[in-house]
């Protein structure tokens, strides 16, 4: 879940709203949004049921479930995202779905502020007494408010691909990771290395000398790292305990991540690991910054995409568990099977997928968040 607080005046206003929160606009998607006091904290999604009624009642058990844990909701708007026409049948696409919805929503004492469903050719209210009345999808464009033209065109999967690199900074940083691996392995190959490699690698080594400083410039200098500052970025992600080193900093402060590369080396001889310092990876403690999580997500995406394919599972890893600690699990989910791809064996990217497909995700992002005061809209959300 994003945790995103939003208001809106109308159900095509909420509508325009939505992708924002997913930073994607979903296909075949049933978003479930929370409220608490009339005001919205995020947004969840799941893929439509593919099945019969067992699998709608799955679904619904587990996203009144997921809405429940969220902190002081009150109430939720379910909407269906679907590629089928909402105009032209006897009943709204999904129509058994919502049902299971409001029922369990009833059973926890959630109101159902309203119930929508966005088509390729209209959209349309689940609550509305004539039953299947539609409205045209420009309604939603006209009441974005940050103009049409500022909706996500991306779906949930889309929105997850890796961003374009070029040809010569992936081939610089390939060069030099070759480089590091002989050098660091075999020490007297370094004098083979023309000059202006050989620096890179001793620039690159240097970098490797101190990982916790590595990762905070990674995520302070996320908008210029450089081909070096990239492939020690990569060397790093590929060695678990490094990474992990990483994850922890990048999830608390620069502090976390001096702490955790303590406890891995003393762990390297013996000392078992101490509890609170693995308990974030798990999901467990204190909510991160939520803009730090997602720089470093951006980082390790340039990463997995500069490095070549095949040492890329230790980025896509890492990529995973930041968007799962987000709440993305949809967009963790594809890093992870990507990973997975090119390493089967690969542990964390394996360790993701089973905790994605047991729905768990991280106690934070079902925490509300502090907003400032008079974020969003003044509006109040009204639903029909």
């Amino acid at each position: 879940m994003t945790p995103t607080v939003v208001r809106a005046a109308s159900s095509a206003s909420f509508l325009a709203l939505v992708p924002h929160l997913l930073e994607c606009t979903p296909r075949e998607s049933l978003v479930v949004v929370p409220f608490a006091d009339g005001r919205s904290l995020g947004a969840m999604r799941v893929d439509l049921p593919r099945g019969g009624p067992t699998e709608a009642e799955s679904i619904a058990s587990t996203v009144i479930g997921m809405a429940c844990k969220v902190a002081s909701t009150d109430a939720i708007v379910p909407v269906v995202y679907t590629d089928h026409p909402v105009t032209g049948g006897s009943d709204l696409p999904e129509r058994a779905l919502i049902d299971e919805i409001a029922s369990r929503a009833g059973i926890c004492g959630l109101r159902v502020l309203d119930a929508l469903v966005v088509g390729p050719d209209a959209w349309a209210c689940y609550l509305d007494p004539a039953g299947t009345s539609a409205a045209s999808l420009s309604e939603i464009a006209d009441a974005d408010a940050r103009g049409a033209d500022a909706l996500p065109r991306t779906d949930q999967f889309s929105a997850a691909a890796l961003p374009a690199v070029d040809t010569e900074t992936a081939a610089s940083v390939a060069r030099s990771l070759g480089d590091v691996d002989d050098t660091l392995g075999r020490p007297r190959d370094r004098r083979r290395l023309p000059l202006a490699r050989r620096a890179e690698a001793d620039e690159i080594a240097s970098l490797l000398a101190d990982p916790p400083a590595l990762f905070e410039r990674a995520v302070t200098e996320s908008g210029r790292l450089r081909s070096t500052m990239i492939a020690a970025l990569a060397f790093c992600l590929e060695r678990p305990s490094l990474r992990d080193v990483a994850l922890m900093q990048w999830a608390a402060d620069v502090a976390a991540g001096d702490a955790v590369l303590r406890a891995q080396t003393a762990f390297s001889v013996g000392t078992p690991f101490p509890e609170d310092l693995a308990r974030p990876m798990w999901g467990e403690g204190a909510r991160p910054e939520p803009e730090r999580l997602r720089t470093a997500l951006e980082v390790c995406r340039q990463v997995a995409a500069t490095v070549p394919p095949d040492r890329r599972p230790g980025a896509l890893s890492a990529c995973a568990w930041l968007a799962w600690a987000q709440g993305r699990s949809s967009h963790a989910g594809t890093y992870a099977e990507e990973a997975i791809r090119i390493d089967p064996q690969h542990g964390l990217s394996a360790i993701m997928l089973s905790l994605l497909d047991a729905g768990r995700l991280p106690e934070w992002v079902f925490e509300r968040p502090t907003s400032p005061a008079g974020r969003g809209s003044s509006r109040g959300y009204r639903a029909r």
